[in-house]
């Protein structure tokens, strides 16, 4: 490239830049799978089982993006995995609004649906759920989820040059409020993304 960039050639380098993230994002997908009971929709969710990342939680199915394989790819394969329902048994919806993550993450939800046979007849991998529960979509929509905000904040690490900013170790480094919020349902806890995901898509269908 030229030493010398010319007014020409800004324009004619942005006037077609697609816009794209500084940082490189991280992709997931996820599932948030429909049934009925009853004659009432339901959401089926999971228990992480204890031997894999973030323990305990209660989640939808889903997980990372591999290589040359779509966002949808993901949501189906993930769930297939996870709580062994056929892909090509799950009829998808839609997709609801996706989330940027404090850690570089963009994580799109996608909704489907699946029968109350193919669930009943699913064989969960042990090794990475511990327990899959269904709740009434009934429930969310008259149960508000309790706010507890959650602060992010810079962690003060002996390597990072502080002498070359100014105001040095006190430099006011921002601060990002997140609303963690939380529903109890039978014993479970839902919180963080996936109570964050069930009240979006909540509100969209009040909307509605």
């Amino acid at each position: 490239m030229e030493k010398n960039v010319s007014l020409e050639n800004v324009a004619a380098r942005f006037a077609a830049h697609r816009p794209r993230p500084i940082l490189r994002l991280r992709h997931f997908a996820i599932l948030a799978l429909l049934t009925e009971i009853d004659g009432e929709l339901h959401f089926i969710l999971n228990k992480r089982a204890k031997g894999i990342h973030q323990p305990g939680d209660v989640c939808f199915p889903g997980g990372h993006r591999e290589e040359n394989e779509t966002l949808e790819e993901t949501a189906l394969r993930e769930t297939e995995e996870e709580i062994g329902i056929p892909r090509g048994q799950i009829q998808l919806l839609g997709k609801s609004d996706y989330m940027l993550t404090v850690y570089r993450g963009m994580i799109q939800p996608f909704i489907g649906y699946v029968s109350q046979e193919t669930f009943a007849a699913a064989k969960p991998n042990p090794m990475e759920v511990d327990e899959v529960f269904t709740v009434p979509l009934s429930f969310f929509l008259e149960t508000e989820p309790e706010n507890h905000p959650m602060t992010w904040k810079a962690v003060e690490v002996p390597e990072f040059p502080y002498e070359r900013i100014e105001g040095g170790k006190d430099y006011p480094f921002s601060k990002s409020v997140f609303p963690e919020l939380f529903y109890e349902y039978s014993g479970h806890t839902i919180w963080g993304f996936t109570a964050q995901v069930i009240q979006n898509i909540m509100e969209t269908l009040k909307k509605e």
